[in-house]
């Protein structure tokens, strides 16, 4: 059991340069994601869901398939939309 704790896996995607510290970090656990990949890994599945499968997404990552199918599930990138006020006496916050 105690040789399984161990497992770990190199990073897929990282940050390059050192702006937040995160370079310090080359490995996982597996069954495990960094920040960064975790945010490859949903914008890919959004862009291209049909390549990027949750189960693609536990082989590529080395995760439990139910994880990375709750992952896709529950989790997913921000989008910012700007929406045009119905009417022009609506208040709108001018670029300066």
């Amino acid at each position: 059991l105690k040789q399984f704790l161990w497992l770990r896996r190199a990073l897929k995607y990282s940050l390059p340069g050192d702006p937040y510290g995160f370079c310090d970090v080359t490995d996982v656990p597996k069954g495990k994601l960094s920040l960064v990949e975790a945010l490859t890994a949903l914008n890919n599945h959004k862009r291209m869901p049909k390549t990027w499968t949750p189960e693609k997404l536990a082989q590529e990552y080395s995760l439990d398939p139910k994880d990375a199918k709750a992952l896709t599930e529950f989790f997913f990138p921000f989008d910012i939309k700007i929406i045009p006020p119905k009417t022009e006496e609506t208040k709108q916050i001018k670029d300066s």
